[in-house]
């Protein structure tokens, strides 16, 4: 593989257009083309980034011999372009998440690259943030004990399926749903963090009272492997300040971790690990050093609980330690620059991304979609849905 990648983007909308900033200034990338049903799109980006440009993927991916190609294009409309791409001698795709809002569309995808011996990587941005990568090392490496129980809650601005597509809003969001564009998320995170463990039976409901032509929300219990119980919730019609909200709590035998990843109102972005088996100094700076020679900023503190003083008790015994970082900063990129290195060094382990298992691929973005449509189908029957393993 030469050390330099051509690569083209099919689908120039709001995230398209920032994969093309992005491979156009990653240092191992040459961005060749750029696609896009619509000609004002394809050449206004085009022009811009000194790339060919097309209003036909396919007639791009005739035209340029590319070592990669992105798919962003609207949820529902993956499976055409990745195909095409496959078929046109692709070795290496990256597409948005989710993977596809239909299985058997995110079957066929995995099915043709298998068959063409080329990968498919699927962009679940969180795994790339660094508290995430924290939130895995300290799951992985036992701090939590057993896990047993997690939850969390994604929820967009109610302008998010109103109004952010423009004109386009309304067909894009029927074509999609609040459980493939938000819970997606969630239901991968979940996975990576608890992994080898799968989701085994799901329980949801839905809400069906505020917008027209789409859920609402979704409320789901994934039942994991094991017996872990996590609960997602996924809701698109919230009058909040900012356009998204993220939490993401984890209970285990041995601690908990809390992570306000896009704070709401009167809340501060941070994430705290809260240790409950006693840990001495040394060891607690011992994790502190691990995650920071990961680039990965935290602070070491023993403090005693707050609650002990609402309950009018003084401390007693020794302090809880805890790791934490207050405003983290995200980086959703993070993950595609690693999906880079993995091509050029031909391991799905690349050095950025060595701590962390594989990262992830078509087989994950076929899994996440089993998941989400059985959310749905739970919802619309009132029944759980059992899950192969």
């Amino acid at each position: 593989m030469a050390q330099r990648l051509k690569a083209g983007v099919i689908g120039l909308g709001l995230i398209g257009r920032q994969y093309v900033e992005q491979l156009a200034k990653h240092p191992q990338v040459d961005l060749k083309a750029v696609a896009d049903v619509r000609a004002e799109a394809a050449d206004q980006v085009g022009s811009a980034f000194d790339a060919a440009h097309y209003t036909d993927a396919d007639g791009m991916l005739r035209a340029a011999a590319l070592d990669l190609v992105v798919v962003s294009t609207p949820d529902p409309f993956h499976r055409e372009p990745v195909v095409s791409a496959l078929r046109a001698g692709v070795p290496s795709v990256i597409v948005e998440k989710p993977m596809a809002t239909r299985v058997e569309d995110a079957r066929a995808m995995l099915e043709e690259a298998e068959a063409r011996r080329s990968r498919i990587f699927v962009n679940f941005a969180n795994r790339g943030f660094a508290m995430d990568r924290a939130s895995h090392y300290a799951v992985s490496s036992g701090l939590l004990g057993e896990v047993v129980y997690g939850d969390s809650h994604l929820d967009d601005n109610i302008l998010v399926p109103g109004s952010l597509w423009g004109k386009r809003t309304a067909e894009w969001v029927s074509g999609s749903s609040v459980a493939h564009f938000l819970m997606s998320h969630q239901v991968d995170l979940f996975r990576w963090l608890l992994a080898p463990r799968e989701v085994s039976e799901v329980y949801a409901v839905d809400q069906r009272r505020v917008l027209s032509g789409t859920p609402d929300l979704y409320d789901a219990y994934l039942t994991f492997s094991g017996g872990v119980r996590i609960r997602v919730k996924a809701e698109w019609i919230r009058h909040i300040d900012s356009l998204v909200e993220f939490e993401v709590i984890l209970s285990g035998s041995e601690g908990s971790l809390s992570y306000v990843k896009r704070p709401g109102f009167g809340q501060r972005a941070g994430w705290r690990l809260n240790l409950g088996r006693p840990l001495g100094p040394s060891e607690l700076l011992g994790h502190q050093e691990e995650l920071r020679g990961r680039g990965i900023d935290v602070r070491a503190l023993f403090r005693h609980a707050p609650a002990l003083a609402e309950m009018g008790r003084e401390p007693d015994g020794a302090p809880t330690p805890c790791l934490e970082s207050l405003d983290p900063a995200p980086d959703p990129w993070h993950l595609v620059s690693c999906f880079i290195d993995a091509i050029l060094q031909g391991s799905l382990r690349p050095s950025c991304w060595r701590h962390y298992g594989d990262l992830p691929t078509g087989v994950d973005g076929l899994r996440q979609t089993e998941v989400v449509a059985a959310v749905i189908e739970s919802a619309g029957t009132g029944q759980p849905v059992d899950l192969p393993g």
